[in-house]
């Protein structure tokens, strides 16, 4: 057999060996990393019984209050009464007050619903609204409004209607009278009667939140204070002794949300959702308000797949800002990512944090794996759904040291954790090693929450929590079910048909995924087809070799290597180094078998750095710092071996077929038949002088066929084409050196 086929086939059983220690290496390694990684079992809750919480409904109330706006609300309410009367205790109806947003304009068709052209909340609309919160249908539930940004004009009027008032510190309550400066007696009819019927706020004070002419005053008594109009005092006087008078100026009033709580009309201040939950003893899910009052849920599917890069994350954005900027309130964030890059999932965890969830629910879908930092993106939205063998957290594709950890820890805990309101520890636990969770109860309220050492210290409220079991040591990877139980998760599914019927979505969901260049980028980088790319450039590298001149295996080769590279580039998984190795490795295979032939070293060598680049740019990291990087890297490996299998069997099937094909006969030559001349090597020294014809293209070595022989030659490095007359120089060390006969 030609030394060339044997040094061809003796580099490529080099390279499946090589592979195949590899393999076996990083399977014992896996093995003893493994068996020495600290355990990151979530341990299961304890089974404390909590105080059942009270069933509560949050509706938004869009201001101004004009249009339909009010039969919305009421319809909405009717279809929850049932519920909230349903579990033998008083429910709770939240009215969360929400201020226009200026930066975004109603559709024509919104505004010929709403009745909303820039007005102020209608009088008439909003005493309809109050009236209706005052009604015996509502006995048995407890309304409360929420005014995060305060109230003006007559939407006043609707939170005297509810029987409790919350509101931020900050926040201003009326004045009322701001829609319509002129008063009349049927306004002040109106606030003064809903005031009365709920008991709220005293009507006196009502009346001075209205009206610019009322003179009220805060009395102090000996049996208490009240509020009064001045008119009203000398008959105070004949039935009590009044110690103090402080006359209410300017009118109409306008409370601050201290200023209230002072004056007793507010017993519980709140910025946050999440602050008007545990005031009120609620759950905190409950207070996520159903933006579906104005139309319905519209809703879009994201899909966020791959590894997170930055341009992963410039494309999520956008196409999440097209889906808003076109109506969409219901975002659904499909996330199927190893993870990549802790900051630019911080970046996208912090945009979608940023959203109003009165406006918009977030909702992230994990129906496989949402991997290391990508699972900060996940617990970033309002809710969380995933399948029940899903993958939140836990190692992946980011190799996260301790000053990266602590800086994970610090961004979350001072971005999305405060804009959420929630605690930072079991998010960040998702993702950085070594942190310790456990669980622990608030006995007076039977709250539950999961905090590290480090966040229940820093709590003003440290000593009413109760610390309990461990639930684990970062990165902690949760599963669907383990999520649902620590309240990570709100749903499980089997599907995403599971997650509409969960949210009630109707109609079409439009899905906002990558073009079809995108889509085309994302099948090219699947392991799937890029094993199937390097199986064809290797197939074609062999036919190159065994075809006289630059051919179709050639260019073949060249672009499915050039493919390969740019694709898993472009997936953010390769660079320049990958492909400077490829080249690189390349060039030393050449050497070893057209230059420096038997030298060992350049073959051996260009062999490992092609496998080197190749499996580099299949994965984001150099060296696998934890279990599912080593499995990452058997993946490659293992997709490299069975390419490299490939390859040898399709040699063999192209040298024995190829060639009698009528339409490739020219692509391959046919190997010279071994039946009716055998291969010769003895006596070469005979062969000195005398003159044969090539019967293989001389690069340098080839086959010549001498004296009715065929024997392996070497030229005197020259490329001498089949069919070219040849002498023989030289025999040494069992080489035959011929020269071509010119002329």
């Amino acid at each position: 057999m030609p030394r060339r086929r044997h040094r061809l086939n003796a580099l490529l059983a080099s390279a499946l060996w090589a592979l195949a220690v590899c393999a076996v290496a990083l399977n014992s390694w896996e093995y003893s990393f493994l068996s020495n990684a600290v355990p990151a079992r979530a341990a299961e809750p304890e089974d404390t019984a909590a105080p059942v919480t009270p069933e509560a409904v949050t509706l938004s109330l869009r201001l101004p209050i004009t249009g339909t706006r009010d039969t919305q609300i009421e319809a909405a309410i009717v279809r929850h009464i049932d519920r909230l009367k349903g579990r033998g205790q008083r429910g709770v109806l939240v009215l969360r007050f929400d201020q226009p947003d200026e930066n975004a304009s109603e559709t024509a068709g919104d505004a010929a619903t709403n009745g909303n052209s820039g007005m102020a909340s209608d009088f008439g609309r909003s005493l309809e609204l109050a009236r209706f919160l005052c009604t015996d249908r509502l006995a048995g539930i407890k309304t409360v409004a929420y005014l995060p940004s305060g109230a003006t004009g007559h939407a006043v009027l609707v939170a005297l209607a509810c029987e409790e008032i919350v509101i931020a510190p900050d926040a201003v309550l009326g004045p009322a009278n701001t829609d319509e400066p002129v008063v009349d007696d049927a306004m002040r009819a109106a606030y003064g009667q809903i005031a009365t019927r709920r008991k709220t706020v005293p009507p006196a004070l009502a009346l001075a939140l209205l009206d610019p002419a009322a003179k009220v005053a805060r009395v102090s008594t000996e049996n208490g204070e009240q509020f009064i109009e001045l008119k009203e005092i000398d008959k105070l006087k004949e039935t009590t002794a009044v110690l103090n008078i402080d006359e209410l100026r300017p009118m109409p009033i306008a409370l601050s949300g201290r200023r209230a709580r002072e004056l007793g009309i507010v017993r519980l201040l709140a910025r946050t959702p999440s602050e008007v939950a545990r005031g009120l003893g609620l759950d905190e899910k409950s207070l996520a308000s159903d933006p579906s009052l104005n139309g319905g849920w519209k809703g879009v599917q994201v899909v966020l797949s791959g590894p997170i890069t930055a341009d992963a994350v410039a494309r999520t954005r956008t196409r999440i800002d097209a889906a808003i900027s076109r109506g969409d309130n219901f975002v659904c964030l499909r996330i199927d990512s190893p993870g990549g890059d802790p900051e630019q999932s911080l970046v996208l965890a912090t945009y979608l944090a940023s959203f109003d969830s009165a406006r918009v629910r977030s909702v992230a879908y994990i129906p496989r794996e949402a991997r290391s930092d990508a699972a900060l993106v996940a617990v970033a939205c309002d809710e969380l759904v995933m399948h029940a063998g899903a993958v939140l957290g836990g190692e992946g594709a980011a190799t996260i040291g301790q000053r990266q950890a602590q800086a994970i820890a610090v961004a979350w805990r001072e971005g999305v954790a405060k804009k959420r309101d929630r605690s930072w520890s079991l998010p960040v636990a998702l993702v950085n090693p070594g942190i310790s969770l456990h669980r622990d109860t608030q006995p007076a309220s039977g709250r539950v929450d999961y905090f590290c050492s480090e966040e229940l210290d820093s709590r003003d409220d440290r000593e009413a929590w109760k610390v309990g079991a461990s639930v684990g040591v970062g990165p902690i990877q949760l599963d669907g079910n383990k999520a649902l139980s620590l309240g990570v998760a709100t749903h499980t599914v089997t599907g995403f048909d599971g997650l509409v019927v969960a949210y009630g979505l109707t109609g079409e969901i439009a899905v906002s995924e990558p073009g079809w260049a995108d889509k085309l980028l994302d099948a090219l980088a699947s392991p799937g087809v890029a094993w199937l790319l390097l199986l064809i450039g290797g197939a074609g590298l062999y036919i190159e070799l065994h075809t006289p001149g630059v051919g179709l295996g050639g260019f073949i080769s060249m672009v499915a290597f050039i493919v390969y590279f740019w694709s898993q580039y472009l997936h953010g998984t390769s660079g320049w180094l990958e492909v400077m190795l490829f080249l690189a490795g390349l060039f030393c295979l050449v050497a070893e078998i057209f230059v420096l032939p038997g030298v060992g070293v350049l073959g051996l060598g260009g062999g490992m750095l092609v496998i080197a680049s190749l499996v580099l740019a299949s994965q984001s990291f150099v060296l696998p710092a934890n279990a599912y990087q080593i499995r990452q890297l058997q993946w490659s490996l293992l997709g490299i071996l069975g390419a490299a299998v490939g390859v040898a069997l399709i040699g063999v099937l192209v040298r024995r077929w190829l060639p009698s094909v009528p339409i490739f006969r020219h692509v391959l030559l046919a190997p010279p038949s071994m039946t009716d001349e055998a291969l010769d090597n003895s006596r070469l020294d005979a062969l000195l002088g005398l003159e044969g014809t090539t019967t293989t293209r001389l690069a340098p070595a080839g086959m010549a066929r001498i004296s009715g022989r065929l024997h392996d030659v070497t030229s005197d490095g020259r490329l001498i084409e089949p069919g070219t007359a040849v002498r023989v120089v030289l025999v040494r060390d069992g080489r035959v050196h011929v020269q071509a006969i010119l002329g």
